[in-house]
């Protein structure tokens, strides 16, 4: 819960946003309109539209926020009208659909905690024919970036106190979406529009946005910055552009190059970003000037692959594991009748080497059963 509170308290002392968004609310949201807020977290929209006149808000949220969220309507007197929804969005089925869609997963980057998705499923199978969305559409940005303290986050593994055993992961980490407050000094290449996406409209799956960037000055360039700029309702926007005086002063995204190089004022780097709706991998493709060779990253290069999440054989029959079988055991146990504790009893009965420790099983049983069981 901690790291919730941390979270949140900084989205909320952002400068701006909570007025940007209650300024939207306010010149979208009907009296008596429905909403579905998307990833609700605490509540905060959920609760500005309330206060602008929603008739009912579903908050939606799978993270430990939902229960302050529930909290927070019950002091503030709206526990009739916000309804707390404990789960993905994508399996939450509302039991009407709604005038508005709300929700404040514009990333770093805008596009990077999977808002476009969200906003996808919600507009399909949430809104009603002629209903409204907040956010309507993210703009986004990229410049090039020269910075020791950027340069520091992708190349931290070829420090000096790091054991030599360890300095490959140097090649990995070259390949992370980092976050990053940029000053106006840490930009090499002037900002230029990336690409754009709409909610509303019927977007592709896959995203490929390309463009050129101009040195302005010579040095060395580490990498790419990106921000957002993003329509709220039709003339409200609110950005994380670090020139820009009206911005949230929100971090931008460093995406660094697989090797720093150095430039000329006057230079061209062409630069490719690529993502998908449905999927938090990032690929960023950076051709230096001169003829040099094109550098390519991507986060996927960056994750580690369990043997599990290799396909091997996708015909062969598969077998549970023995987390798998005890798993299914425990869900077997649940009939209705049995309080936890019973049914934890009941395990350590039946299957009292489970784990190495009568302990280890109750916790087992204890993280199964809350996950799975209705409350």
């Amino acid at each position: 819960m901690s790291a919730v509170l941390a979270e949140h308290i900084e989205y909320l002392t952002l400068p701006g946003r909570n007025a940007l968004y209650r300024q939207a609310i306010g010149a979208t949201l009907r009296p008596g309109d429905r909403v579905a807020d998307l990833g609700c977290g605490v509540g905060v929209l959920g609760l500005f539209c309330l206060e602008a006149g929603a008739s009912k808000v579903w908050g939606i949220d799978s993270s430990d926020a939902i229960h302050l969220a529930r909290e927070v309507m019950d002091r503030a007197g709206y526990s009739d009208r916000y309804e707390c929804i404990a789960g993905s969005t994508f399996r939450t089925v509302l039991p009407e659909q709604v005038d508005l869609i709300i929700c404040d997963h514009v990333g770093f980057f805008g596009f990077d905690y999977g808002i476009i998705q969200l906003m996808r499923d919600a507009r399909q199978r949430f809104l009603k024919p002629g209903g409204a969305m907040i956010p309507q559409a993210l703009d986004l940005m990229v410049a090039g970036v020269s910075s020791d303290d950027c340069l520091a986050k992708a190349d931290g593994w070829t420090r000096e106190s790091v054991p030599e055993q360890y300095r490959w992961l140097d090649r990995l980490s070259r390949n992370v979406r980092y976050s990053y407050p940029y000053a106006a000094a840490d930009l090499i290449a002037a900002p230029v529009a990336l690409g754009h996406v709409d909610f509303a409209a019927d977007e592709p799956d896959f995203y490929r946005f390309e463009t050129v960037l101009t040195a302005t000055r010579a040095g060395r360039f580490d990498g790419l910055a990106g921000w957002f700029d993003c329509r709220l309702a039709q003339d409200v926007r609110m950005t994380n552009n670090p020139l820009a005086p009206e911005s949230i002063r929100r971090s931008q995204a460093f995406l660094p190059a697989e090797e720093s190089f150095a430039v000329e004022a006057g230079d061209e780097i062409r630069v490719a970003v690529r993502f998908r709706a449905d999927d938090p991998m990032i690929s960023w493709t950076i051709q230096p000037p001169g003829g040099a060779k094109r550098q390519q990253m991507s986060t996927f290069n960056s994750t580690v692959l369990t043997p599990a999440d290799l396909v091997k054989e996708p015909g062969r029959p598969l077998s549970l594991s023995h987390e798998g079988k005890a798993r299914a055991f425990v869900l077997a146990q649940v009939d209705g009748q049995r309080s936890a504790d019973a049914i934890a009893d009941r395990v350590l009965a039946e299957w009292p080497d489970m784990f190495p420790s009568e302990q280890a099983v109750r916790e087992f049983v204890k993280s199964v059963l809350a996950h799975h069981c209705a409350v």
